[in-house]
Order: C-alpha cells, then sequence, then structure tokens
C-alpha cells in the first residue's frame, strides 16, 4: 500500500495568503490530492516494471482504483497493491530455451531458473541432490517452467507484484514523484478557482 496523506492544518499556514477562504483551500486540496493519485497508480506499474521483467498487463490488476478518505485534520489518497502469485515464466527463463528433451532421463535436463529484475540473482528450485524441480517446455509457441506433480505438470508460481511494490527504490521514487505532482496540481487548482472568483 502507498499512502498520499496531507494534514489541511499545516496546508493552511503555508497558503496563509487564503486563510478567509477554507473552502477554496479543501476544494483544491481534494482535486489535486485526487488527480496526484491517479498518476500515482500509473507511477507504481512503471517503477515496477522498472525493477523487474513483469509487463504492465501482469502489473495492472494488482493496483487498485485510488481510495480517499478525509477528516477535519487531513485528507489522503490511498494506492493498493495486492494480487496473486504470477507463474514464474512471467520473468525471465534462465536458459531461455526447452530443458525437457524427449528420450533423455529427466535427471540428465539442465538445470532450469528464473530472474526476477535486472540486477538480481538468477534463482533455480533445486531437489535433493541439486537436480532442478523445475523445467521449460514450450506449449502453444509460449516458453513456460513447470514441475511434475504425480503425473501431471504444473505450472510454477511465485513472486506477486505487491512484492516489488515494498521495494525502497521503488516506494521512494513514487513517492517523490507523488509530492512534486501534488505540489504543481495544488498551484494549478488553486489558481483555477482564484481565476474564477475575478
Amino acid at each position: 500500500m502507498i499512502d498520499l496523506r496531507f494534514d489541511v492544518k499545516d496546508l493552511k499556514r503555508v497558503l496563509g495568503p487564503l486563510s478567509g477562504m477554507p473552502k477554496l483551500v479543501d476544494d483544491g486540496l481534494r482535486s489535486a490530492i485526487r488527480r496526484t493519485a491517479a498518476t500515482m497508480r500509473t507511477d507504481v506499474n512503471r517503477q515496477i516494471r522498472l525493477h523487474s521483467f513483469l509487463k504492465a498487463g501482469d502489473i495492472s490488476p494488482a493496483i487498485s482504483k485510488p481510495l480517499f478518505a478525509s477528516s477535519a485534520g487531513s485528507f489522503e489518497g490511498v494506492v493498493r497493491i495486492s494480487g496473486k502469485p504470477l507463474a514464474m515464466d512471467k520473468f525471465r527463463l534462465v536458459p531461455r530455451r526447452v530443458t525437457a528433451r524427449k528420450r533423455m532421463r529427466s535427471s540428465r535436463w539442465g538445470l532450469a531458473g528464473y530472474q526476477i529484475g535486472p540486477g538480481e540473482p538468477v534463482r533455480q528450485a533445486t531437489e535433493r541432490g541439486g537436480r532442478s524441480k523445475g523445467f521449460v517446455v514450450r506449449l502453444g509457441g509460449k516458453l513456460y517452467l513447470m514441475r511434475r506433480s504425480g503425473k501431471k505438470m504444473q505450472r510454477m508460481y511465485g513472486y506477486s507484484a505487491q512484492y516489488f511494490a515494498v521495494f525502497d527504490a521503488v516506494r521512494r521514487a513514487v513517492e517523490n514523484n507523488a509530492r512534486q505532482n501534488f505540489e504543481k496540481r495544488m498551484a494549478h487548482e488553486l489558481s483555477y478557482r482564484l481565476g474564477k472568483l475575478r
């Protein structure tokens, strides 16, 4: 969850010349925070893509529409990130080729792994003896990371979108961008409302 909270009292102190128009300040604040939260949702998606190999379509369903709450002293916008574990083949497969070979014992298949993002280590699910739990197959022209469950094959699942949302680099970038956007929006909203009074 990424929370954008502003204290109305502090803002009113900053906006001293407008202290006689509390409704104008409150309306401007609400509008600015709503617009900022909408862009924050897009920014969360962008920042997660920068730090992972996920695509926008894999991240978007996990990001909620902005939620808003207000009280006598503050107004806040919240973007929640919550989703199901994603298939490991949504990340970068290592190697990016089929490892499951016909007419070859599975104990001789190459190790299959995945890398979740740039600069991240290659991870492999291994069993005792160093054998790979996973293997890469091609189905319908796409590569999938699978594992055996009895006689059936199942896709391997792991990380979800919210795992990346708690990275310091992601949170800091989103929060800094949100504050900059809010300041611009607030200036615009107040200017617009003052213009209507003339």
